[in-house]
């Protein structure tokens, strides 16, 4: 992600309101645009258009949110080592290589959604609904799109078009919001959901489109082989992959299943309580994110760039002032990007009994709200101390991390329900908290030793 920092930094650099609102707009994309549009498109529906979901629109939402959730938790591995693998044959300019390895995967993740998809839909059996078959098939539908639209993203930055990649993401909204309004009342909420996946899928469509016009993809089946030695080399960037995408949902998916309502008609549950406060939260974490992208990820790759080619061609003392500075850019890179996300996540602490009242009203308590919120401070840190592991290749210790997260993450969380605390996100807090502190060590350590480390693997 680095090297798409770098192009935003360029455009900042030129000055003026309109590259600033460019460079925002484009981070916001990049880092949160899947999801960020599906919040946006989900709160027009019920404003302007709830009388499509008359027939549910708690099971309009549980197919959304299953979708989104079992996404990453379920192939959050996977993501990682495409993400890997493709980053090295864009590294080494063979962009065609990794247009087939996209195709490809595309076809793998479709094959496995369609498959998983398939078999949680069919002992769904709701009352009321009219068209119930056009809602399974759209349900399973969406599943794929969403899917498909992460791999896509991870691909789609290299192209440094993001204004029209914004405005690809509007037309899907307004595709989606459009389709749930006509097909919403012509087919009830089997018609409203094909609605919704119909705009999902333009989205995918119009990014897919972009990429193969840009560049031509090679040999599809010659990267299988490749790409499967990298789950053997990368194990443990795959499994931490597995328990941080995980890690994310497992305190929800918890409070689903132990204080949630079930959707009428199903096994599917939600606890909107907890739900929409974290969905709230979560989009506090976009500024933060969007810095880390453009500021904190450009500076340590320069330093960490700089340092390792002082160990191949630099003389001892080089290399000694190259790694101090590292380590200096990595303690200013955390400072400063805590500062920032700091200043606005306490800024909101305080100001949540206004926030709970005007937007959170009947849906939420202020202590969970204010918990949620220090929670995602702190699962900003985690995240960039995490990225900055993978940057010197500690994967094992960045598995160890992802893991705590998830265990804590789920223990806390279940405990916090046994023990009947009143308010929730305890296990979220706990976990980040937890998790930051010993990423930190471990990247702490890491970049004091990295000479040893370097000189070890050229030994």
């Amino acid at each position: 992600m680095a090297g798409i920092g770098f192009e935003l930094q360029r455009v900042l650099k030129g000055g003026g309101l309109v590259n600033l609102f460019k460079v925002a707009l484009a981070g916001i994309v990049i880092v949160a645009g899947p999801w960020l549009i599906s919040i946006v498109g989900i709160f027009f529906l019920n404003r302007f258009a709830s009388f499509a979901l008359a027939e549910g629109a708690g099971l309009f939402m549980a197919a959304i949110v299953y979708s989104y959730a079992f996404s990453l938790s379920l192939f959050g591995g996977l993501h990682y080592i495409f993400t890997r693998y493709i980053s090295d044959l864009i590294y080494i300019s063979k962009e065609t290589r990794a247009v087939a390895t996209l195709l490809l995967v595309m076809i793998i993740f479709t094959t496995l959604a369609v498959a998983s998809a398939s078999a949680a839909v069919f002992f769904i059996r709701p009352e009321g609904i009219s068209n119930i078959l056009l809602y399974k098939i759209s349900a399973v539908c969406l599943f794929v799109v969403i899917n498909l639209i992460w791999l896509v993203m991870i691909f789609i930055t290299l192209l440094k078009k993001y204004m029209t990649i914004f405005i690809v993401y509007l037309s899907g909204m307004a595709v989606s919001f459009f389709s749930v309004y006509y097909l919403g009342g012509r087919f009830g909420l089997g018609g409203a959901l094909a609605g919704f996946t119909l705009g999902q899928f333009t989205i995918l469509l119009l990014l897919t489109i972009m990429i193969l016009k840009a560049y031509r993809p090679d040999n599809l089946f010659v990267e299988m082989k490749p790409l499967l030695g990298y789950f053997r080399k990368y194990l443990f960037l795959f499994l931490t992959g597995v328990f941080y995408s995980a890690g994310i949902w497992i305190d929800k998916i918890s409070l689903w299943y132990l204080k949630g309502e079930s959707v009428r008609g199903t096994y599917l549950k939600l606890f909107e309580h907890y739900d929409i406060t974290v969905y709230f939260a979560n989009l506090t974490i976009i500024p933060g994110l969007v810095y880390f992208m453009i500021f904190s990820e450009t500076n340590f790759y320069s330093t960490l760039r700089k340092f390792l080619l002082s160990v191949e061609k630099g003389i001892l003392t080089k290399i000694r002032e190259e790694k101090y500075r590292l380590i200096r850019s990595m303690n200013n890179s955390l400072y400063e990007q805590s500062f920032f996300q700091g200043v606005l996540s306490l800024a909101l602490i305080i100001m949540a009994p206004s926030i709970q009242s005007t937007f959170l009203s009947g849906l939420s308590d202020l202590l969970t709200l204010r918990i949620v919120l220090a929670a995602a401070f702190f699962h900003v840190f985690y995240l960039t101390v995490l990225t900055f592991l993978f940057y010197i290749q500690m994967y094992g210790e960045a598995f160890i991390t992802a893991f705590l997260f998830f265990i804590i993450n789920l223990a806390v969380t279940v405990l916090s329900v046994q023990l009947d605390f009143p308010y929730y996100g305890m296990g979220y807090l706990t976990a980040t908290v937890i998790s930051s502190v010993i990423a930190f060590v471990f990247l702490s350590r890491g970049i004091r030793i990295m000479d040893r480390r370097v000189y070890g693997k050229l030994l």
